[in-house]
């Protein structure tokens, strides 16, 4: 295949007619479909190298058959990139695709308009999955004087979850490596440059970040506000254990697993395998009529890890921790009083409060906090994260998607400076003039009807009355 390959890109730059190009794309069709076949065939395996070099194969195939199509086939106005799924058969991998481009030169550009095809698709995975690891690869065909060939820049996996903030880590953790290391790689003495962008291809896997199944010490700063019940267990169940605390809460010693129930005896644990796993929680409820919110810890404060979708009657508030020696190793506990775990992070005010287990925001009384629920169960899906005093500025760079109001106004006052007489049984510093306006004048642009731009003014003493 690497010749059949090397052949259609030698026999690309020769096409002359429409004929030419329709049996050289069938061909060009073949060797992909050959190339698939062999990435989603189970036995023999491949190995992982040799399949993700089949994947990108594949997308160079499909950027070479975009760039034929330009030249011999018309497409309509707004062609340019493409979304190509790739059928693989890599562990735990989700969903493989590129992003083909046909026109598009400057790869910042060509990334910002990717984006959207990328957060779409990133969103729909994660709502389905509720968290996935994500990569991404530029491939690009480099030149230098007398060479060519074809280079890919691969960004770090990022974990991502419905709380994820996509749109940050598509810029940070996608566009800016990608665009970075590109300099880097044409800065250097090798000489190579960027020729053409090919497409940008993502891989989406599966996350299971909730695997907990091991009791550790929690952090002081939480068991001081005595608001959370960690039961100790060394049997891969303390997401069992938490639930039971919570439905069924001890009056002693409450971290010990004898002051309660067997969680066998009062849970339907059909088809539920521990250490708990955040895809099987949506099952645990189901089979026993409760609704779970997921916490997490992210720079000191508690965030939503994994929100219900119907909150019943049996709510439980559950806290994931993770063991600062070890990332693989996860613990689960439970909230008993949200409010008292997550009050501090949001205000001062020390009186109770009421939380909304969704956005986190907080009420005076437990009737506004339904009122409020009523619609945030249907719109919210993560924690609203307020301005704080170190992070209150918006910003951004992409100055070339601004908009122009569609009006601004334009306004001058012209003043005269009348002395005033100090008051005589007050010898202090006074002020000694006064500006008084005799005249305004103001002009009202619109930035898309010159019709309704106008100007007025006004002269006299009444003039800004």
């Amino acid at each position: 295949t690497d010749n059949m390959e090397s052949d259609l890109i030698e026999e690309a730059i020769q096409l002359n007619t429409r004929k030419e190009y329709v049996a050289w794309e069938q061909r060009c069709d073949e060797l992909i479909e050959f190339m698939e076949e062999q990435s989603r065939t189970k036995r023999p395996r491949l190995a992982v190298g040799h399949r993700q070099f089949v994947v990108a194969r594949i997308a160079r195939l499909e950027s070479l058959k975009d760039s034929m199509r330009g030249r011999f086939v018309h497409v309509g106005a707004g062609y340019g990139l493409r979304w190509r799924e790739i059928e693989t058969t890599f562990k735990s991998r989700i969903v493989t695709g590129a992003i083909i481009n046909s026109n598009h030169i400057e790869p910042r550009r060509f990334l910002e308009d990717t984006g959207t095809v990328v957060l779409e698709r990133v969103r729909d995975v994660v709502e389905r999955h509720g968290s996935v690891k994500v990569n991404t690869a530029f491939n690009g065909d480099f030149a230098t004087k007398d060479k060519r060939a074809n280079k890919s820049i691969i960004t770090k996996n990022s974990e991502i979850y419905r709380c994820t903030d996509i749109l940050e880590w598509y810029e940070r953790h996608v566009v800016e490596p990608i665009l970075a290391s590109l300099e880097e790689f044409q800065e250097r003495d090798s000489g190579w440059a960027l020729s053409r962008i090919l497409n940008l291809t993502v891989n989406v896997n599966k996350l299971n970040p909730m695997r907990a199944g091991c009791h550790f010490e929690v952090p002081r700063e939480i068991t001081l506000k005595k608001a959370v019940v960690s039961v100790k267990s060394m049997d891969n169940a303390c997401f069992a254990w938490s639930v039971v605390a919570a439905l069924y809460p001890a009056k002693s010693h409450v971290d010990r697993k004898l002051s309660y129930l067997h969680y066998t005896t009062v849970l339907n644990l059909t088809n539920i395998e521990f250490p708990m796993t955040l895809k099987d929680i949506s099952k645990f409820e189901h089979l026993n009529a409760v609704s779970i919110n997921v916490y997490g810890i992210e720079n000191k404060q508690i965030r939503p890890l994994r929100l219900t979708g119907d909150k019943k009657q049996k709510h439980i508030n559950l806290l994931y921790l993770q063991d600062p020696r070890n990332d693989g190793v996860g613990h689960f506990a439970w909230i008993k009083n949200l409010s008292r775990l997550v009050s501090m992070q949001l205000t001062r005010k020390k009186n109770k409060k009421n939380f909304c287990g969704r956005c986190l925001h907080y009420f005076g009384s437990s009737q506004r906090l339904q009122t409020h629920e009523v619609d945030c169960q249907k719109l919210n899906y993560c924690a609203t994260r307020l301005p704080s005093e170190n992070d209150r500025w918006l910003e951004f760079s992409n100055h070339c998607n601004q908009e122009r109001v569609p009006f601004v106004v334009y306004a001058d006052l012209e003043c005269v400076l009348r002395k005033t007489e100090p008051d005589k049984e007050d010898a202090s510093p006074y002020e000694y003039q006064r500006h008084e306006v005799f005249s305004m004048g103001y002009y009202v642009r619109c930035s898309y009807d010159n019709s309704l731009s106008s100007y007025d003014f006004r002269r006299d003493e009444n003039c800004i009355a």
